[in-house]
């Protein structure tokens, strides 16, 4: 099973992503779960989604404690207060757009994945981007 999780701001489109994601697993023949955090609503709190995505089905249930294989962020300053690596299996990997490898700082183990190429083509496609990143890492087909 792989476990996506996502990173923003109250107002940035977590949930559309977490959506987004989980349809076109579906539509590949994975078995998915998705939800999001509910956090503070008020702009530019911080907030997160998961997407578990499994060839065979997922039995685990929903749980405050995520162990992510992959942490995309979408507010590079979320990056910074180190809370959105906590529970990112070892070998895990960050994908982030704007910034590079040593925003992460000290953190062994950390795979780190700029966003940036994907954002080329089609910038506004935020979703579709995100599922070629998924797609290049193995964690979509």
């Amino acid at each position: 099973m792989k476990e996506v999780r996502l990173h923003g701001r109250f107002g940035q489109p977590i949930g559309e992503l977490v959506k987004k994601i989980a349809n076109y697993a579906l539509e590949k023949g994975y078995h998915v779960q998705a939800f999001n955090s509910f956090a503070a609503v008020r702009p530019g709190a911080p907030t997160f989604g998961v997407v578990r995505i499994d060839q065979e089905e997922i039995r685990e249930r929903s749980t405050p404690e995520v162990d992510a294989d992959i942490v995309i962020v979408l507010d590079n300053s979320l990056i910074a207060g180190g809370n959105i690596l906590k529970g990112l299996k070892p070998r895990g990997i960050v994908l982030a757009l704007g910034v590079e490898i040593d925003i992460l700082g000290d953190k062994e183990g950390i795979g780190f994945k700029k966003l940036d190429s994907y954002f080329n083509d089609n910038p506004s496609d935020i979703g579709g981007n995100i599922i070629k990143a998924l797609k290049d890492l193995g964690a979509l087909r």
